[in-house]
């Protein structure tokens, strides 16, 4: 089996392809395959060492004299509390185990390290180095902006001609380390503040708006620069000339002990050399635009009376209508009336007022987002019902929803997550959606891309990313070995107001095949949409700034542990 591609998007005459790890560019002319850069294995693939029994890491800015100080306590003294030093040969050996401990063979982990183990060994499970989750193009088609999984990295990159082959060079990337603080201080040059889960660029290519799964949306230079006036800036560019150190004045004094044994400690801590605060914040350029309480899924960015809005959807049914920069902080208001989470949200290009919401819930939702007004709905449920031959299906997530133009007709299309079939509807004068096509896919649809240019050089080309691993129609089931394998893309184009089959094929690549160990891994990164949904029992709150109800699940209360 080969690895399908979970995200395309155009770039001019260049389509961009998402294939696990890898980005490869296509010549959109003639359909051929140009390169492929592939996501370096360093990041998002290290192990955890188990701890060693009978030992206590030692703190990196320890001065190693300290535990071999040999300290004395008179008979007179107060008792103290026994502690472990450094060292295994110091430490009490008549302190009590943990029963647990000698089963295991070793210390018990503790909650942070069993979550960061998880991720780790869940990330070895599967892809050898990070996935492409999220794809974005500016306008001009001159960069490419990918958010990769496991790392939590924003990578910029821009279209270089080499040897008559454009090729993706990586210009920056701002990267989430995992939860370690060796790792923070190794990579704090370039640390996004959560990981990202949507993008938007702005109208004028410079600034890249990323929404992250803490709830937070931030700003970032398409091109990012550091002020050579700025202190954090100087320590990275000129190691040779670090920031003085501050002296340090231990927070004790000899007043303020009671016992042998701290006045001992107080003579250690003046003679070690104290470490400097790590700065917690990134040095690259970002500023926080706005926050929600839950899970960002979408984020768009919308015009209107001359005003500039950004438009997030998240995990609570929620969509709210923020201001521009530099104001987002100040809510216009919000589109509510969705019962289950909002996984995309599409605004028509020729009806900037409108727009089209789709997630977990079983229609489509047509909003005049300005005013909050809900305008229509769309039965989404029973059409894809009807696409499955009849067969009962209870629940269904959005994955994709796109608007093009053909002639006079306005097109929405659709997509549902784990259903091999294309969903197209005709947005009315009326903003209400009439169901025309239902296409069917030799496999599960992934990615959409539109504005494809046809044989007469119109825009009329719509291109669909096919799960070529799982059975159609099926999210855990593989296809079985015998099966001729199917091309991982199919094309369509616009005819009299709809789609109709077309011939256009791009080259198959071969490799990237994928492994027993990475079935569990590919899963969860083609199918993840339905992971939104909530759960019985999951406790709900308060939003005490605008009074709306929001859900606080497992999800979120380990996003806000981290």
């Amino acid at each position: 089996m080969w690895m399908p591609y979970q995200c395309i998007e155009r770039c001019g005459n260049l389509l961009v392809a998402a294939r696990g790890s890898n980005i490869e560019l296509f010549n959109l002319s003639d359909g051929s395959f140009i390169s492929t850069w592939k996501c370096p294995t360093t990041q998002g693939t290290l192990k955890a060492k188990p701890p060693v029994k009978g030992t206590t890491p030692k703190l990196e800015s320890q001065d190693s004299k300290s535990s071999s100080v040999d300290i004395t306590i008179e008979a007179s003294s107060p008792p103290t509390k026994r502690r472990k030093l450094s060292g295994g040969d110091d430490q009490d050996k008549n302190s009590t185990k943990d029963p647990k401990e000698d089963q295991k063979g070793g210390q018990k982990p503790t909650k942070k390290e069993k979550k960061l183990n998880y991720r780790l060994d869940a990330v070895a499970s599967g892809l050898e180095a990070p996935a492409v989750i999220a794809l974005a193009v500016t306008s001009d088609a001159q960069h490419v902006i990918a958010i990769t999984g496991e790392d939590k990295s924003v990578r910029v990159f821009s279209l270089t001609s080499q040897d008559g082959l454009t090729h993706l060079n990586e210009l920056s990337q701002r990267q989430v380390p995992f939860n370690s603080f060796q790792m923070r201080r190794l990579m704090k040059s370039r640390v996004m503040p959560k990981r990202p889960s949507a993008l938007a660029i702005s109208e004028d290519n410079t600034t890249i708006f990323s929404a992250d799964k803490f709830g937070d949306v931030y700003s970032l230079p398409l091109i990012p620069s550091l002020s050579p006036s700025s202190p954090s800036s100087t320590a990275l560019t000129n190691p040779q000339n670090p920031e003085k150190e501050k002296p340090f004045k231990p927070s004790a004094n000899e007043l303020t002990i009671h016992s042998q044994r701290n006045r001992k400690a107080l003579e250690n801590q003046k003679r070690q050399k104290p470490p400097q605060p790590q700065k917690s914040e990134p040095v690259f350029e970002h500023t926080l635009l706005l926050g929600h309480v839950s899970l960002l899924t979408d984020v768009k960015l919308a015009k209107s009376g001359g005003k500039n809005y950004v438009i997030t959807s998240d995990r609570d049914e929620h969509i709210r209508i923020s201001r521009g920069i530099p104001q987002t902080h100040i809510i216009e208001g919000f589109c509510l009336g969705h019962t289950e989470f909002i996984s995309r949200i599409c605004i028509p290009e020729i009806r900037p007022e409108i727009l089209i919401a789709g997630g977990g819930d079983d229609e489509l939702f047509v909003w005049k987002w300005e005013k909050g007004q809900l305008v229509s709905k769309a039965d989404l449920k029973s059409i894809v019902q009807e696409s499955m031959g009849g067969e009962k299906v209870s629940k269904i997530a959005v994955s994709h929803i796109s608007w093009v133009r053909c002639e006079q007709t306005d097109l929405l299309l659709v997509t549902v997550e784990g259903i091999p079939a294309l969903f197209t509807f005709h947005l009315k004068d009326d903003n209400t959606l009439q169901h025309a096509q239902t296409l069917q896919l030799s496999g599960n649809a992934l990615s959409v891309a539109t504005g494809i240019a046809a044989s007469d050089g119109t825009p009329k080309r719509v291109l669909i990313s096919i799960d070529s691993t799982h059975k159609a129609g099926s999210t855990t089931e593989l296809r079985d070995s015998t099966e001729e394998l199917t091309s991982p893309f199919q094309a369509f184009i616009l005819q009299d107001g709809n789609l109709a089959q077309d011939s256009f094929a791009l080259s198959v690549v071969e490799g990237n095949h994928v492994s027993e160990g990475a079935v569990v891994g590919l899963r969860n990164l083609l199918y993840s949409l339905e992971n939104l949904r909530k759960r019985d029992g999951e406790e709900r709150g308060k939003d005490g700034e605008n009074g709306v109800d929001v859900a606080m699940g497992e999800d979120e209360a380990a996003q806000i542990e981290e």
